[in-house]
């Protein structure tokens, strides 16, 4: 990864869609909504639209997760209860009010569906054994009629189990899982020198970084291409946001040089430090926007379908842009391939942190560092900390160890190197603190259940 030497890429506002123009079915969305939620209906009357004679999208509110889930009885269309199949649960990172999704009756089946097609396009049929292993926390489901399941969740003896003793016997492995328990799994399943070569890997549930993708792969030896990223929310369902291979392809080639890639595509958007996700979604699921909010792009939603929890303008809490067609045409070009559309560059979550320099540190951009370097990444969870404290004069990075003895001097080095590309991103003294494991303050050792916080609100977090 290049960290930013201070240059700043072109602002993103020509190659951004801000507020994409809404078709025919996010009106009718909102009018159901409308229709059906009352606190939905009283939040449209309290911002002055109404919901018949609407045209103008842009006037019409965007709703937080603190907006619905404070009490969410009130946004639930009591007319598809129902037909809700089940409640889907948040990881509850954010703390409360938290958030949850109702998912209806035909939703396992549209899921069913694109399991389904993606194990069919990596070879799989009735009469060629596949398996579909399961890691995510918290009983999320991954239906498939094509593939025999295994559901481990995020236990690693068990998971790794499945993949030493059972996974031999099938033609290929599908395996799902969260980035850190992946990487713990990776590491496990490499020191047990037991690995299916048709392996392939889908993964999500937080911020992806480009150097972790290349650090798993290569404890797997694995081509990098094997390795996919799918974004889902519990309020609004799972595989929004999707990678292909063509976009992945494009995204490896800008974190090359991030600061170059940002020229003509998402501008300022992840300051130069690295390069954001690429994916695409279902313009007939969802309507995507990027408007621009006080810090910045956010990823706004609107489920197209009609659903228990219909939500309208949903602020995900996520950096991002909605590249037209220039910006998807640079990468293109930079890429040597044909690029699908709609393209989204997500950047992460929308805290950061800001140094007394004024420069804003995402903990995608710390992601990145710390998964370049194997040295660093084999000795450390993934988990840290980035604070701010003493009105930003120093920047602080706690990160969580694997072992609970001293690093060995190769990891030293790294962390050395870790501690200089952090003052220059935020361009202030910095210290960088290795917690042994089972000393890590922030996150109780060995739970995989619960997503880390990256920032620390209390000490400079925004």
């Amino acid at each position: 990864m290049t960290v930013s030497d201070g240059r700043t890429p072109h602002g993103p506002a020509a190659m951004a869609v801000p507020v994409a123009p809404a078709p025919g079915a996010a009106w009718t969305a909102l009018r159901r909504a409308a229709e059906r939620a009352p606190a939905y209906r009283d939040l449209l009357a309290r911002a002055g639209v109404d919901p018949a004679a609407a045209g103008d999208w842009g006037a019409v509110p965007v709703v937080s997760r603190r907006d619905v889930f404070v009490a969410a009885d009130g946004w639930i269309a009591r007319e598809s209860l129902t037909a809700a199949a089940e409640i889907v649960c948040s990881s509850g990172q954010s703390g409360p009010p938290f958030a949850l999704g109702l998912s209806g009756r035909g939703a396992d089946a549209a899921m069913r569906a694109r399991v389904d097609g993606l194990l069919s396009a990596l070879g799989a049929r009735p009469d060629s054994p596949s398996l579909l292993v399961n890691a995510l926390p918290m009983g999320i489901a991954v239906p498939s009629d094509l593939a025999t399941c295994a559901t481990p969740s995020v236990h690693p003896e068990m998971a790794l189990h499945v993949l030493t003793e059972v996974a031999p016997a099938f033609d290929r492995v599908l395996l799902v899982a969260e980035p850190l328990f992946l990487a713990e799994l990776a590491r496990r399943w490499r020191a047990a020198g037991r690995v299916h070569p048709e392996t392939w890997m889908v993964t999500g549930g937080e911020p992806v970084a480009e150097a972790w993708r290349g650090y798993l792969c290569g404890i797997l030896g694995l081509d990098r291409h094997r390795v996919m990223i799918s974004m889902g929310a519990a309020e609004l369902g799972l595989h929004l946001l999707h990678e292909v291979p063509e976009l992945a392809a494009a995204r490896a080639v800008a974190a090359a040089d991030p600061v170059a890639a940002a020229d003509g595509t998402w501008g300022a958007l992840c300051g130069g430090a690295y390069a954001p996700a690429l994916l695409t979604f279902d313009p007939e699921r969802l309507h995507v926007e990027t408007p621009e909010g006080p810090d910045g792009p956010r990823l706004v939603m609107t489920v197209l379908d009609d659903v228990p929890l219909p939500l309208v303008r949903y602020d995900l809490g996520d950096a991002a842009l909605l590249l037209d067609d220039d910006a998807v045409g640079v990468l293109e070009e930079r890429c040597g391939l044909p690029l699908p559309r709609p393209v989204v560059a997500l950047a992460g979550r929308a805290a950061r942190v800001r140094s007394a320099a004024g420069r804003p540190v995402r903990p995608e951009a710390v992601r990145e560092l710390l998964f370049a370097d194997p040295a660093l990444a084999d000795g450390l969870t993934g988990r840290f900390r980035l604070r701010a404290p003493d009105g930003g004069a120093v920047l602080e990075c706690h990160l969580e160890a694997r072992d609970r003895g001293a690093p060995d001097v190769s990891a030293e080095a790294a962390l050395r190197k870790l501690e200089d590309a952090l003052r220059r991103l935020g361009g202030v003294p910095t210290r960088v603190v290795r917690h042994a494991s089972g000393a890590y303050p922030f996150h109780a050792e060995g739970d995989w259940t619960h997503k880390p916080r990256y920032t620390d609100p209390a000490g400079g977090g925004a």
